[in-house]
């Protein structure tokens, strides 16, 4: 038997060919009486051409300009928190420290023997994660060319020593460590991960300190810094390498730095023992399905804000926070609801004046940006925030040395739309008030339109602005593609070469009008080639790429009838916009592992076959033994096969969200099913959807309210034929009811109608292969069901048990794996702490019904566990033994035994989401958070 487990961020829109007559309404921001920038159709943002428009026409579609759920990135992370917080509201650096170490204890113990000798994991990719290229991606919706992706990247670093076959760069992928290569210029870079030795891989700078005449000391901050929620994971402080990354000491001020996120480190020239970390609020923990939003701090963290240290990180003052006075921050809730004086999130960027190094620049989250004239000592306010009332409200900020002496300084603002991004510049601000330039305009006649609202409703996420050393007239502003518009190539990244006057798009290359190679549509950081300022290296939600460093002039795109640029002043704008685009951008991803997995499904034909749902880019497919493909863009959630028909695939984007293909995936062939159960209130970001393990086209999900079922792949009565006419997710004319989704039972899992514990959503539903007639259902609030008839037709006649009791954990259920020959009985996993729940402790049960009685006898598995939240369980069903998922790997109880060892050797410390095990075949993956996937072959 296999068992299949498996989670938006931003399904995927855009125009398809041939469809740019449909207009569906994205709502932007313009000043009074300016000019609409576009007539262009719109969609939601990043769904497939017809889906999109479905399901704005439903209502249910995410608001902003890029089919994001209605928070955002921070929907995910939030839910994840919450699973483990539940039914507490903080988790503290307490509880995580004592989880990595109970972790740590079972990793050092001996392993257990019993059915078989301890192996090793092994990674199966992808090192190479292909975007093949396809009519349905093209430069008027997503990516638009075949690419190689690596997952979402926070920042780069590279030697100011670069050249042609010696140019080092280290990046931080979000959730896998760091990486090396020593030559980014080099047709295809050989990457090297370094992660192993830190204390997490969520990583969120990496800095080199040039004082170093050797360009080997380097610095990496754990935990992201963008307040998102999609992984913006806390951290446990700072590292220090002095050989390039080859070995690391830290964490560095983890009383100070830990449980939070670190999004700038910046040592002071001539001064190596100088360091200044800029900190954020951050959440912890991932898993494959995860529960109702919850955001608080870390209780036991230090304040977040701007940190120096005069001795080299050994000790740490904190020294500001957004505003004039750093006694006045405390890191308390009030200042988080953004109700004190100080950041509600704290100090995002830092930079140090070119001039004088003692002139510190800091911006922060809803306060503006802030001056210290005396290495942070005290500090006075140069810029006010766009919107102070919106903790989302993040300055971007960059500084550069003007011939006559003064200090420029870039800044790109925004937070959710309100007022929209724009560009600003200063000439003088190192002494006095400085005047800051809005360089932006609304209106498309206007120049100044190349930098309005590039980042649109996720500034706090997507935003950087970067003038390269030296060339204080050129800057680079970046956001997130502005949808719906076929002015310019999209606007993601735009370049200046006149300090801002004007821009030119650079998101897309010239090689092709229609499917140009392009960057992802987020982004997070860019630097340049110390020797040549035009060449540029981008890290984004699908890696690294580079650019030729060259242009050219593509104008002429402009006239192309497609993008229905009906007005002179939308055509003019267009044809300056594209008038110096780089002549080629490349991705250099290939060898990166870094894809952040929230589940893995194997086929039941083929226990080699795997799909995979990533956050930030869609679900994929190991077609072959190196080379993963996507098979649907946007976010990846829970993907499955189905028992009989090999050719069958389902994939979720966020939400529950199921598409149907017959024809293995290809990207063509998805049919939306999802119209019963797509947007329900309280639905977890990850919902649960799995295909029957028995029964040809049954599936099951769960959403905010209760469990449902189809029998028909979600097809209805209707033929494939007009399904695919009508709910195809590229095509179709949704001219009726995709799905036939039906509510299993008449009381819904989640009503009060059951009692205690009430609320929330289902977090999983699964089945056996003992019967067609037993399911198990689970709710994020702790509740457990059985069903003896959950075949039963119709679908409100299926009658539910309620099993668990006041002696059970009131927490999230994380997974649920049911015995394969009897259906009675299953092993349930808990997230959360038992320091929240101190007299129904536990995190690993086995559990069995009796239908006689309508009862269950528990029997607590944890044994030494330790208190650390499981994010998954499976069972190996020929030993008998127990695998658990957590924040920190993957351990093993061996069957008999009372004693949790490591599962096996190989695997960094990394976030795994989500198990999938094949007993018969003797192998179990794992899908981590950052790290891509992992096999571990059973040594009997």
């Amino acid at each position: 038997m296999n068992r299949m487990k498996r989670r938006h961020r931003q399904i995927l829109v855009g125009v398809a060919v041939g469809a740019l007559a449909a207009s569906t309404g994205l709502v932007v921001t313009h000043l009074t009486g300016a000019e609409p920038a576009s007539t262009a159709p719109q969609g939601d943002g990043e769904m497939p051409t017809a889906l999109g428009r479905h399901l704005e026409t439903l209502h249910k579609a995410a608001p902003g300009n890029d089919g994001m759920s209605p928070d955002g990135p921070g929907s995910a992370a939030d839910a994840a928190f919450a699973a483990r917080a539940y039914p507490g509201k903080t988790i503290s650096v307490a509880e995580m420290d004592a989880a990595k170490r109970a972790h740590g204890r079972a990793s050092n113990r001996a392993f257990a023997g019993g059915g078989h000798q301890k192996g090793a994991w092994s990674k199966v990719g992808p090192s190479r994660a292909l975007y093949p290229k396809t009519d349905f991606r093209n430069s008027f919706n997503y990516v638009p060319n075949e690419y190689v992706a690596g997952g979402r990247t926070t920042s780069i670093a590279i030697s100011d020593k670069c050249m042609a076959g010696n140019c080092h760069a280290w990046i931080t992928p979000a959730g896998g460590g760091v990486w090396r290569t020593s030559d980014i210029l080099a047709r295809v870079p050989q990457w090297t991960y370094l992660g192993g030795p830190l204390g997490i891989n969520a990583a969120g700078n990496v800095t080199i300190d040039r004082n170093d005449p050797s360009g080997r000391t380097i610095y990496v901050g754990t935990g992201e810094a963008n307040t998102c929620g999609s992984g913006c994971v806390a951290g446990v402080g700072l590292y220090k390498s002095t050989n390039g990354g080859d070995s690391w000491t830290g964490p560095l001020g983890k009383a100070e730095l830990g449980g939070k996120g670190i999004g700038e480190i910046v040592v002071k020239p001539g001064d190596p023992s100088t360091l200044y970390v800029g900190t954020t609020t951050a959440l912890r923990g991932m898993s494959s399905v995860c529960c109702d939003g919850v955001t608080r701090p870390v209780p036991d963290a230090a304040k977040w804000g701007l940190y120096k240290s005069s001795d080299g990180g050994k000790n740490w003052s904190f020294v500001h926070n957004g505003s004039g006075d750093a006694s006045e921050c405390t890191g308390s809730a009030e200042e988080f609801a953004n109700g004190a004086v100080c950041s509600p999130r704290g100090v995002r960027h830092v930079e140090l004046d070119p001039a004088d190094p003692e002139t510190v620049y800091a911006s922060s989250y809803a306060r503006g940006v802030w001056r210290s004239s005396n290495g942070g000592a005290t500090w006075s306010q140069i810029k006010e925030s766009l919107n102070s009332a919106l903790i989302t409200t993040r300055a971007a900020i960059d500084v550069a040395e003007l011939p006559n002496g003064k200090t420029r300084m870039y800044v790109y603002e925004g937070n959710s739309g309100s007022p929209y991004s724009r560009l600003f510049r200063s000439d003088d601000v190192a002494a006095g008030a400085p005047a800051f330039t809005d360089l932006t305009s609304a209106n498309v006649a206007d120049a100044g339109y190349a930098w309005y609202n590039q980042c649109g409703g996720q500034c706090w996420y997507d935003v950087f602005v970067h003038t390269p050393e030296g060339h204080p007239d050129i800057v680079y502003a970046g956001g997130a593609y502005v949808y719906g518009e076929t002015i310019a190539n999209k606007r993601a990244v735009v370049m200046s070469t006149d300090a801002g006057a004007t821009g030119t798009d650079v998101t897309f290359d010239g090689t092709d009008p229609l499917h140009p190679n392009g960057l992802h549509p987020d982004q997070h950081a860019i630097v340049t080639n110390p020797h040549n300022p035009y060449q540029f290296f981008e890290a984004n939600d699908g890696g690294v790429m580079r650019s030729s460093g060259t242009f050219v002039n593509r104008s002429a795109w402009c006239d192309d009838p497609r993008r229905n640029l009906n007005t002179p002043e939308k055509l003019a704008r267009c044809k300056q916009m594209l008038s110096r685009i780089p002549s080629r951008l490349d991705g250099v991803n290939t060898g990166l592992s870094t894809l952040q997995f929230m589940s893995l499904s194997v086929s039941p034909h083929d226990s080699g076959l795997l799909q995979g749902g990533t956050q930030d880019n869609g679900t994929w497919e190991n077609r072959d033994t190196r080379t993963w493909h996507n098979t649907m863009i946007g976010d990846g959630g829970w993907s499955g096969f189905d028992v009989e028909d090999e050719d069958f695939r389902f994939h979720n984007f966020f939400n529950a969200s199921p598409e149907v293909s017959f024809e293995a995936g290809d990207i063509s062939s998805w049919i939306w099913t999802a119209d019963p159960i797509y947007g329900q209130p309280g639905t977890q970001f990850y919902s649960p959807v799995i295909s029957d393990p028995k029964v040809s086209g049954t599936m099951f999900a769960g959403t905010g309210r209760t469990a449902y079922r189809t029998k028909t792949f979600g097809l209805g009565d209707r033929t494939l034929a007009e399904a695919d006419r009508i709910c195809n997710t590229w095509t179709g004319t949704f001219e009726a009811q995709c799905g036939d989704w039906a509510e299993l039972g008449s009381d819904r899992l989640t009503a009060a109608s059951w009692g205690d514990r009430d609320g929330g959503a289902v977090a999983a539903v699964e089945r056996t292969t003992a019967d067609t007639s037993t399911a198990w259902a689970a709710t994020t609030r702790g509740r457990l069901f059985v069903s003896r008839n959950v075949d039963a037709e119709p679908a409100s006649s299926v009658s539910w048990t309620r099993i668990d009791t006041a002696d059970t954990p009131n927490r999230f259920v994380s997974s649920i794996y049911v015995d394969p020959e009897d259906g009675n009985r299953a092993w349930v996993s808990y997230s959360g702490f038992n320091a929240n729940t101190p007299d129904t402790t536990g995190h690993v049960f086995e559990v069995v019904f009796d239908p006689a009685s309508g009862e269950a006898t528990w029997t607590n598995r944890s044994h030494d566990m330790g208190d650390q939240p499981v994010t998954d369980l499976v069972r190996d069903d020929v030993t008998g033994d127990l695998y658990a998922a957590s924040d920190f790997g993957v351990l093993r109880l061996a069957s008999g035994s009372t004693t949790w060892t490591e599962a096996a050797e190989g695997m960094p410390n990394v976030e795994v989401t989500g198990l999938t095990i094949v007993p018969g075949d003797r192998v179990l993956y794992a899908a981590s958070h950052g790290l891509s996937a992992w096999r571990l072959k059973f040594k009997d």
